[in-house]
C-alpha cells in the first residue's frame, strides 16, 4: 500500500515507524463500528430484497475496503540520526553526567604548532607625483644708478678759511682770515686778511700771497700761521718777505671765492660760498655752498668737491660753476660742523657710446701688453686703475684667460 514503511536495515528508522500514537487506534475503532452497523444494515435490506448475504458483503468490502484504516504517513527517512522523543530528552537532562576523569598528557605529547605567523602586508609604492616646477621668480630690478659719491673726513683733518686766526711765527694772532683768491684754473693765489687794530680801531683788509702761510687745522692755537721765508742759502740772495697788499690792488686774472655764487651748466643757480675747507698742505679740499635762497629760514650747506671746481669766464669777468644737478643735490647730504665731514662730488653717468669704447680698449689693452711674441712688454703695460674726476677710481682689468703674470 502506499502508505507502507520503507526499510533501509536502520533500526532507529524502524522504531519511529512502529511507533503509533493512541488517537490513531480511536479513529479505526470508530470507523470498525460504523461499518458493522452499516453492514447489518445493509444485511436486512437484503433480507427485505431477498438477496444473498454473500453477495450483500462482497458489495460492502468492495466499497469500504480502502477506507477501513486511516493511511498513515510516511516516516521520514533518517541517515546515521536519531532525534530523541521529548520524554526522553527530559529523562537525559535529569541524570547526572559522570565525572570526567582527565587524564594528564603524558611528556613526549607532541606541542602544538605555533600558529602561523601573519602574513607580511606588502605595500606597493606609490607612483612619484610629477615634480611641478615653479615658475621663476621675476629677476630683482637693478638698482638705481649712483648719481653722487662721497668721500669722509674729521674736522682735525680740515679747517675752514673763514673767520680763522692768524698769528704769526711766536704765537701772536694778528688778524683773521676773510676771504681768498683763486685764478682760471681754480688754484688758491692770495689769501685775504683782516689785521686788526687797537681795540678795533684801525682794522684793514689785505691780501698775502696764498704760500706765504702754513695751515694746521688740528692746533690748539691759531689754525693759520704768517710764515716768513727760510733764511737764505751761502752765496744766494734773500728771498724779499711779502709784503701786505691794499685790496683793491689785486690782480685782474684772479677772483674771489666768499659771497661768490656757484652755477649749473645750464646756467642755473646752484648756491653761495660760505667757506673754504683746508688741509695741512695748504690744499683746499671743498667748498662750503649754502643751497638755500636769501628767503629761505633754513638754510642747508653742502662740501662739494673742489676739484668739480670750475672757473669760466662769461662776459670778460670769472664765474663758478660745478657739475651738479637737481636730483644730486637733493641726495647731497648736509653739512654740519659738529658732524663727520661728507665730500659730495657728482657721478656723470656713462653713455652707451663711452661704455662700449671703455669695453674694447680694456679687451684691447691686454693683447697690446702681451706682444706679438705672447711676452708683457714693459712700454705697453696700462696702469690697474685710473682715478675720475669725481674721486671714484676705475675698475682693475684682469688678465685675458690663460696667461700667466710674469715674475
Amino acid at each position: 500500500m502506499t502508505g507502507g514503511i520503507s526499510h533501509r536495515g536502520d533500526a532507529s528508522s524502524i522504531r519511529t515507524a512502529a511507533f503509533v500514537p493512541a488517537s490513531s487506534i480511536q479513529r479505526t475503532w470508530h470507523a470498525a463500528t460504523r461499518l458493522i452497523v452499516l453492514l447489518s444494515m445493509l444485511v436486512e435490506r437484503a433480507r427485505a430484497l431477498r438477496l444473498s448475504t454473500g453477495f450483500v458483503l462482497l458489495g460492502a468490502c468492495s466499497l469500504s475496503a480502502c477506507g477501513l484504516f486511516q493511511q498513515q504517513t510516511p516516516a521520514p527517512i533518517v541517515e546515521h540520526s536519531h532525534i530523541p522523543a521529548p520524554s526522553e530528552t527530559e529523562t537525559a537532562d535529569t541524570e547526572e553526567p559522570a565525572s570526567v576523569v582527565v587524564v594528564p598528557e603524558p611528556a613526549s605529547a607532541a606541542r602544538p604548532l605555533p600558529p602561523p605567523k601573519p602574513k607580511r602586508r606588502v605595500v606597493k609604492p606609490k607612483p612619484p607625483e610629477p615634480v611641478v616646477t615653479p615658475p621663476p621668480e621675476p629677476p630683482e630690478p637693478p638698482p638705481p644708478p649712483q648719481i653722487i659719491s662721497t668721500r669722509l673726513m674729521q674736522h682735525d683733518q680740515l679747517h675752514g678759511l673763514l673767520d680763522a686766526e692768524v698769528q704769526r711765527p711766536d704765537g701772536k694772532v694778528v688778524g683773521r682770515a676773510v676771504d681768498m683768491y683763486v685764478d682760471a684754473s681754480a688754484k688758491p693765489k692770495l689769501l685775504m686778511v683782516n689785521l686788526s687794530g687797537f681795540l678795533g680801531i684801525g682794522d684793514r683788509k689785505v691780501n698775502f700771497p696764498w704760500t706765504a702761510f702754513r695751515f694746521t687745522p688740528n692746533s690748539k692755537t691759531a689754525p693759520i700761521t704768517f710764515a716768513p721765508p727760510p733764511p737764505p742759502a751761502k752765496g744766494k740772495p734773500a728771498e724779499p718777505v711779502p709784503k701786505p697788499q691794499p685790496v683793491n690792488e689785486a690782480p685782474p686774472n684772479v677772483m674771489q671765492l666768499v659771497d661768490s655764487t656757484v652755477t649749473q651748466k645750464n646756467g642755473a643757480r646752484i648756491g653761495r660760498v660760505v667757506d673754504v675747507l683746508v688741509d695741512s698742505q695748504a690744499q683746499p679740499q671743498a667748498l662750503v655752498v649754502d643751497l638755500s635762497s636769501s628767503l629761505a629760514a633754513d638754510k642747508r650747506h653742502v662740501a662739494a668737491n673742489w676739484g668739480d671746481l670750475h672757473v669760466l669766464s662769461r662776459n670778460k669777468q670769472l664765474t663758478l660753476q660745478m657739475d651738479f644737478n637737481d636730483a644730486q643735490l637733493k641726495a647731497a647730504p648736509t653739512y654740519a660742523p659738529e658732524q663727520p665731514i661728507k665730500i659730495v662730488s657728482p657721478v656723470v653717468p656713462a653713455t652707451a657710446s663711452s661704455a662700449a669704447a671703455a669695453g674694447a680698449a680694456s679687451s684691447a689693452a691686454p693683447a697690446a701688453a702681451a706682444g706679438p711674441s705672447g711676452s708683457s712688454g714693459s712700454s705697453g703695460s696700462s696702469s690697474p686703475g685710473g682715478a675720475t674726476a669725481s674721486g671714484a677710481v676705475a675698475a682693475q682689468t684682469t688678465p685675458a684667460s690663460g696667461a700667466h703674470p710674469s715674475r
